[in-house]
């Protein structure tokens, strides 16, 4: 079992809450510290069985499908049939109907998946110093230190074989992310790269180049969901079709067009009717088609895979996961892309694993589980303890129904400040936005706010009403767990500094080619949002 921090001496948090919102004082909601785990729905018959010392490790199958959101999987819940093989591995294996980012967009999230630890810790979270860029200040980007043991590294040192084959610009060796890796190949690192191209190179090097006497770790990052949405036609003209066809499609208000973000908001790359966008691109319909195009062409190229590694006689008996680092809002509540806000659109993502005669195929895990866990599940399945504490839990415990198990997921790292957060407890859900102090008709500042929404996620999954007022004890309880860990984010690793390094023109224009600078977001100022 992974080892999990001791939990520190709570007295002074909320002093600590007060510098991580940047505020003199925060509103009665943030009284008081502690909080309580919640209690998981039992899963009665389910087994999960660890790699006894004795045995041969598996291969490890990584599938990292980024900005994709769980309500995209028919298994998960949508309409559209889009997801065949996704939905054929999450019947192979166990499916976490409630799996929560630890950030909204991509480097925090990796490095948190990839170490066990929350952003605040690894300091691989700035964003503010990304979208700087625009503004002709130095150009820098956050790097992940070397002295964290990375998952890669935890299985080097059990002889696996790591290969990793990535096309997000960020999941790099420069930014620290390719630590325990013998092969990090990302030279095709581009968020118009299909799945193929990661695919072939994939394949080349395990029939080339691999040892088949070693277990194999490989780690496989796919951007075809991501935008600019650019799927091909065969996926995207069908769905487009549909869009036109559909005598009920709402336009949307001139201003949430606006709010699209300039790296998004123009017509697909290869568009075979042009005429389309001008058409259709005032209907969220639209962009919600597009961005399902992607969806469908992702679960095409995974299915190549699958079938080739059968061919090869690495799938069967291989421990796959599959999930996303973060998910994509697409017009709810006012708000576009990834990164802003801590709702379920951004936040919710598919988490399946599966590993035949080990984990019971077709189990579905209702409790809220961190991906923070991830790491720490994946050795404890091995059956071999993590070689530092971390503050992920192992997620076998909600697959077991074990009665005393961690379902509290905190979200932090977003694009605009850092400091929003969001704790999802069981069905409770609440985010805490700093407001600014605004300037008075006197010239005076107003003090400084804490904007805080409860929303009960079984009841409200699209979270459309803010219950704080209602349920002000839950509020609470929740910001209590808020309290603890900006705590605990100052005394694990104090001594650690944000790495950052010096980044060149090129690299600038890649990133702002993924919309990840000032230029292409509209720099640091909030999207407005509202539940």
């Amino acid at each position: 079992m992974a080892h999990r921090l001791s939990s520190p001496n709570r007295r002074g948090c909320a002093a600590l809450v007060c510098i991580a919102f940047g505020l003199a004082t925060i509103p009665t909601l943030l009284s008081g510290c502690g909080g309580s785990n919640g209690a998981a729905e039992k899963n009665t018959g389910a087994v999960a069985v660890v790699r006894a010392e004795s045995d041969p490790l598996p291969n490890i199958i990584f599938i990292m499908i980024d900005t994709l959101r769980a309500d995209r999987l028919h298994s998960y819940g949508y309409s559209r049939q889009l997801t065949a093989t996704m939905d054929k591995i999450a019947a192979e294996g166990v499916a976490f109907d409630r799996c929560i980012a630890v950030a909204p967009w991509t480097l925090p999230s990796i490095a948190s998946i990839i170490t066990g630890y929350n952003p605040c810790v690894h300091k691989a979270a700035s964003f503010r110093q990304i979208s700087a860029m625009d503004a002709g200040r130095t150009a820098v980007v956050p790097v992940l230190d070397d002295s964290f043991v990375t998952l890669a590294e935890e299985l080097q040192q059990l002889g696996y074989q790591t290969a990793g084959f990535c096309a997000n610009k960020f999941i790099k060796p420069e930014y620290g992310m390719a630590q325990g890796f013998d092969v990090f190949d990302t030279g095709f690192a581009a968020n118009t790269v299909q799945g193929k191209h990661i695919n072939e190179a994939a394949l080349k090097w395990i029939t080339e180049s691999r040892d088949a006497s070693r277990p194999m770790f490989l780690y496989l990052h796919y951007m075809d969901v991501h935008g600019p949405y650019d799927a091909a036609p065969r996926f995207l003209d069908p769905l487009l079709a549909e869009v036109e066809a559909n005598p009920n499609k709402q336009p949307m208000p001139e201003e949430l067009f606006q709010r699209i973000n300039l790296y998004l908001r123009k017509p697909p790359a290869n568009a075979s009717d042009p005429q389309r966008w001008n058409r259709l691109s005032r209907f969220r319909d639209y962009w919600v088609a597009r961005y399902d195009a992607g969806v469908w062409e992702m679960d095409y190229y995974l299915s190549q895979l699958v079938g080739k590694l059968e061919e090869l006689g690495v799938w069967d008996d291989a421990l796959v996961v599959l999930t996303s680092d973060h998910g994509e809002a697409l017009g709810e509540h006012g708000l576009w892309d990834h990164g802003y806000s801590q709702f379920q659109t951004d936040i919710h993502v598919p988490l399946v694993l599966r590993w035949k005669n080990h984990l019971p195929a077709g189990q579905r895990v209702k409790a809220t589980a961190s991906q923070l866990g991830l790491g720490p599940t994946l050795l404890e399945l091995l059956g071999v303890q993590p070689s530092m504490e971390v503050q992920g839990l192992s997620l076998l415990g909600h697959i077991r129904g074990d009665g005393d198990i961690e379902t509290t997921a905190v979200v932090s790292a977003d694009k605009i400040s850092g400091k929003q957060f969001a704790v999802v407890r069981d069905n409770y859900k609440l985010m805490l936005i700093p407001r600014p102090p605004q300037k008075q008709p006197d010239g005076s500042l107003s003090p400084p706010q804490v904007s805080s929404w409860l929303f009960d996620l079984d009841a409200d999954p699209i979270e459309a009403f803010d219950l704080a007022s209602t349920y002000p004890e839950k509020v609470r309880e929740l910001a209590d767990v808020v309290k603890a860990h900006i705590y605990e984010c100052r005394v694990v690793k104090p001594e650690l500094k944000p790495q950052t390094r010096t980044i060149g023109e090129q690299e600038i224009q890649k990133l702002e080619a993924l919309g990840y600078t000032g230029q292409a977001d509209g720099g640091d100022k909030p999207p407005e949002q509202s539940p």
